[in-house]
């Protein structure tokens, strides 16, 4: 029996880490696709439509805008592409994002512009050396070098709301409330944008939709079926082990906790060994050493799948055996 348990739970400790991995890797994706913006997120995808609107007019309703925000408790984060600044605008008055400081210099001049050059670019290096940084724009004032956000890619640097209008590019707010997402898409629309793409992002739906996920999900939970129907059949074949030394006087309760206790040692073993598998794997194939971080979810992996296999192993003997009882009384 414990060479059985061992080895159910050895598997199933290694299924169970790597649908965690799985969980992590995804959520990972899924901050790098909303930059860390908490809650539900709307993605949109902007360019400057052919007929133009005036400066003034556009700057009057930037300005609305950021009230709307501003009034809603929502975060605006513009990443440009193509031809534009390799930048990404923020507008977070309740400072929702965690890695962009915020901006010091609102609250005595609205109109400045603090920007904060990410870590490792080449406008660092320019930064570093009192040169001049080309890519910021006029009268852009560098507050200090942060960590780029994982999506950042060449981008170099992270700004502000300023006097500037806001440039075409991904803009990403947190909400997907359909009302507040039309209020937003219009006031674009009035400053002179046209959406190419609208996705609106619930985790919940990312995690259900992403392979990276579903595959392992699926994996684990199709292990956990078979394992369970594998105990069963074992100790229904010796449900007639169990009656025999019920007739002879043995409890119902003794032989569930007999059978509990000899089977501990091997589940313990196994989950325990599966788990550091694992861990030893992902961390072979990606090539990389594991962060305190990583060893942590591997250590409560481990412990809360122990758990659960015993927790399961525990209500399977209680049944089996219990319901042999009563047979047993019945007969």
């Amino acid at each position: 029996m414990k060479v059985r348990l061992f080895l159910t739970s050895f598997f199933l400790g290694i299924l169970s880490m790597f649908a965690v991995w799985a969980f992590q890797w995804t959520l990972d994706s899924w901050k790098e696709i909303t930059f860390d913006l908490p809650g539900e997120v709307t993605v949109l995808r902007l360019i400057k439509r052919a007929q133009g609107v005036a400066t003034a007019d556009a700057s009057a309703v930037q300005e609305k805008l950021k009230a709307y925000l501003r009034d809603q408790s929502l975060t605006l984060i513009v990443s440009s592409s193509g031809d534009g600044r390799p930048e990404i605008v923020v507008y977070d008055p309740h400072h929702l994002v965690t890695w962009f400081p915020g901006c010091p210099s609102e609250d005595t001049h609205p109109g400045g512009m603090d920007a904060y050059i990410f870590r490792g670019t080449y406008s660092e290096k320019l930064w570093i050396s009192s040169l001049n940084v080309p890519f910021l724009p006029q009268g852009a004032i560098v507050r200090g070098i942060i960590s780029a956000p994982h999506r950042a890619g060449t981008l170099q640097y992270a700004r502000c709301v300023g006097g500037e209008l806001l440039p075409e590019g991904q803009y990403t707010f947190n909400t997907a409330d359909p009302a507040q997402a039309q209020q937003i898409v219009r006031m674009l629309y009035q400053m002179g944008f046209v959406a190419q793409s609208n996705t609106k992002l619930p985790f919940y739906l990312y995690l259900i939709q992403n392979p990276l996920m579903v595959i392992p999900g699926f994996f684990l939970l199709a292990a956990w079926g078979c394992v369970l129907l594998y105990w069963l059949l074992y100790l229904h074949g010796r449900k007639r082990e169990f009656g025999i030394r019920v007739r002879h006087g043995a409890l119902p309760d003794d032989l569930v906790w007999e059978n509990f206790l000899v089977g501990l040692p091997g589940l313990v073993c196994g989950t325990t060994l599966g788990g550091l598998v694992a861990g030893i794997l992902v961390a072979a194939i990606s090539q990389v050493l594991l962060s305190p971080a990583e060893v942590l979810t591997i250590v409560s992996t481990i412990g809360i799948t122990f758990f659960i296999v015993v927790g399961v192993w525990l209500a399977t003997l209680f049944v089996v055996v219990r319901f042999g009882y009563e047979r047993s009384l019945t007969g």
